[in-house]
């Protein structure tokens, strides 16, 4: 939606703090945003299947 795309540098210039642009930094990010959505689905799948019966 509204989120900004970071255009991502070739090699990392070892700045403190890292910037926003750095390669790794925008690996990190991306890894969190992934993890959160997994977990997001399986709320949401243990949600929707029933309590009482099995899965397959």
């Amino acid at each position: 939606m509204g989120k900004k795309t970071i255009k991502v540098k070739r090699k990392c210039c070892h700045s403190r703090p890292p910037c926003k642009k750095c390669p790794i930094v925008v690996l990190r990010e991306a890894l969190k945003d992934a993890k959160e959505q997994e977990v997001k689905k399986a709320q949401k799948k243990s949600k929707k299947e029933p309590k009482g019966k099995k899965s397959h």
